[in-house]
């Protein structure tokens, strides 16, 4: 039909006509596109499962990330939208300037002996990447140490836990100086622990002077059993720098995890690591790490940065060698010269939380259990991180 010669005529039935096909189209558009016409106010999408008005999502348009590069499972529930947060007052901000010194820090602490690199083994192959990663999804809490843990009672430490709807506990067990020290704390934990339902991951300090000794101790750990056949469920290195006294580099740092990796029988094995600053991102050995890791651990304590800002950031770079899992801040730096002057907020926690999920983190813990004061525990209790049932305290091979 030659539109130009159609006849003006008839302009209401034309447009009822009209009006009768956008109609159609839209509830086309709102029966295909997920989410759509279920908006709320201003835009906000609900049933993110956070806290209060610092978890509400803003809708960027664009698809999400959730489950993005992490090789585990995905929460049940993930929000599936990118997460446009609201900017919070972070209280301390910026920090007051660290007074003058003349007297320079006092150097850290680190073994004695340094073996050198030429005389250190060929690292081994890296090992097919565990994908069972539900040892550390969901929420958790790093305990540094364990006396200082609810007096170090194993009921009370699983019943807060508990009450904190957590369900990995991140527990040091060993290091370069004392080797594996975790045995009698593991087992009156681990056993508790997995009635409960929790995971344990042990986790240690190697400075790297020693890497094949470093792994030594690390295998120490994984091959602990404690009563009934209990072991641990993953293992986390904490891979630090010369500031803490240790001798990193990509040679050492390989051959410690190539070799202590081989105890983890399907355990899931974690790099935890600095946050891939720009600065860290070109100088950090990430890329030497990731082979020999199932996942990063990267330590987002954000200070006076936006938790969103710093945990998106961290996801979105190291998701790219290996899914992620991040640690916020859950303590205080008031009172450390050039440091901020003030402790999270529960917004700050929620924030942190919902970033992460809503982002694609296989879980999201806290350092530390002992410092978190009663808001930010609060805060990480408030908030919830539905996982799917999996079996705690069985992993392939262990029946």
């Amino acid at each position: 039909m030659d539109l130009r010669r159609a006849k003006p005529a008839r302009p209401v039935k034309s447009l009822v006509v009209a009006l009768l096909v956008v109609a159609a189209v839209v509830a086309l558009v709102v029966a295909l596109v997920p989410g759509a016409g279920r908006r709320g106010t201003g835009g906000r999408v609900r049933g993110t499962g956070s806290a209060g008005a610092a978890g509400d999502v803003l809708g960027s348009g664009s698809t999400g990330s959730a489950g993005r590069g992490t090789g585990g499972t995905v929460p049940e529930g993930s929000p599936t939208t990118t997460t446009v947060p609201a900017t919070l007052t972070l209280a301390g901000c910026p920090p007051p300037p660290a007074p003058p010194s003349s007297a320079p820090p006092a150097p850290p602490s680190h073994p004695a002996v340094l073996v050198p690199e030429s005389a250190l083994p060929a690292p081994p192959w890296p090992t097919l990447r565990v994908h069972d990663l539900s040892a550390i999804s969901g929420k958790g809490m790093w305990i540094w140490q364990w006396s200082q843990t609810e007096g170090a009672d194993a009921a009370a430490v699983v019943a807060r836990a508990r009450a904190a709807g957590l369900h990995q506990l991140w527990v040091r067990v060993a290091d370069s100086f004392d080797g594996f020290y975790g045995a009698a704390e593991l087992d009156a934990l681990v056993p508790a622990a997995h009635r409960a339902g929790l995971a344990v991951i042990g986790w240690g300090f190697p400075y790297l002077y020693d890497p094949v000794g470093d792994a030594g101790w690390t295998r120490a750990a994984l091959d602990w059993r404690g009563p009934g056949g209990a072991e641990l469920d993953g293992f986390s290195a904490d891979i630090e720098m010369a500031t803490e006294g240790v001798a990193l580099s990509a040679r050492r740092v390989t051959v410690y995890l190539a070799l202590a990796r081989q105890a983890a029988a399907g355990r899931p094995f974690v790099g935890t690591v600095y946050p891939p600053t720009d600065r860290l991102w070109a100088t950090y050995p990430y890329a030497s790490i990731a082979p020999y890791v199932d996942a990063f651990a990267p330590m987002v304590y954000w200070s006076c940065t936006q938790p969103a800002a710093a945990v998106q950031q961290a996801i979105a770079r190291l998701a790219t060698l290996a899914p992620v899992a991040p640690i916020g801040q859950a303590f205080s730096t008031a009172g450390t010269p050039g440091e901020r002057a003030g402790a999270p907020s529960a917004a700050e926690i929620t924030q942190f939380l919902a970033v992460a999920r809503a982002d694609g983190a296989v879980g999201a813990s806290f350092w530390s259990w002992q410092a978190a004061d009663a808001e930010q525990w609060a805060a990480i209790g408030a908030y919830p991180w539905p996982l799917a049932p999996v079996p705690v305290g069985a992993h392939p091979g262990t029946g």
